[in-house]
């Protein structure tokens, strides 16, 4: 059996989606449960690695096992053993094709900030503090760019092993709730830390601090000419199409 998971987490308790050795991951803690359900090990595959203190609205994994589980049954007993900030929202069987990775077309981010010189306890909790002022409508105006097929090298974290850094990206926008922004970028998929750079570039460009164009920073192809990578704190995965 080929099940598919859709699953949300609270990632700021932990040290990434991929397991690592004596570090608490959502990954750990879901084989874990998985494992003691099917009395067997179980590995799962993941739609992406999201980092530490990163969150999920919508992860979506896969995972093989000859043992059959009702999807409802399986639902309620990884809910009754996950950690509270971990919960399974959709289980189903797949074909065998169905790999969360590599079946996938789109993925949609999120970017929570705010602006203010001091610190709100209440947003510190899933949203970014820029804390100097910055030109939103100018933040606005470059993440339009960001739009179409790039060689995303400029938005890539040093240490990336994937030589392929072209995307595409289908949309990207910023919404306003209240106090709050909101950045949605919605692409073919993403580099190592692509999206939390291409904020801190964006944060950079509107304070006036760095002069080139979120285009000409592309076309560069170097890391160097864009921002510091912004925290993981605002950083949601939001959403996987496989269709």
């Amino acid at each position: 059996m080929n099940y598919k998971l859709e699953i949300c987490y609270n990632g700021k308790n932990y040290n990434g989606y991929q397991i690592q050795p004596k570090l608490k991951t959502i990954q750990g803690e879901l084989e874990t449960a998985l494992s003691n359900i099917f009395n067997s090990e179980i590995k799962t595959t993941a739609s992406g690695r999201t980092d530490a203190m990163v969150s999920a609205l919508c992860q979506v994994v896969n995972f093989e096992s000859d043992v059959k589980i009702s999807e409802y049954s399986l639902l309620s007993r990884l809910n009754l053993t996950l950690p509270p900030d971990i919960k399974v929202l959709n289980v189903e069987y797949v074909s065998k094709n169905f790999n969360a990775r590599f079946s996938a077309k789109k993925k949609t981010y999120a970017y929570n900030f705010y602006i203010n010189r001091i610190s709100n306890p209440y947003y510190d909790d899933f949203c970014y503090r820029v804390s100097y002022n910055i030109d939103v409508n100018k933040l606005e105006q470059q993440l339009k760019l960001l739009v179409g097929t790039h060689d995303f090298s400029a938005f890539s974290s040093a240490d990336t092993q994937v030589e392929n850094k072209i995307r595409t990206i289908f949309s990207a926008k910023l919404i306003c709730y209240g106090d709050v922004y909101c950045v949605k970028i919605c692409g073919n998929g993403f580099l190592k830390n692509m999206i939390r750079i291409i904020m801190g570039t964006l944060f950079d460009i509107a304070r006036g601090k760095i002069k080139e164009s979120v285009l000409e920073i592309i076309n560069s192809k170097n890391r160097a000419k864009a921002g510091k990578t912004a925290g993981a704190v605002g950083l949601v995965l939001m959403d996987v199409d496989y269709d």
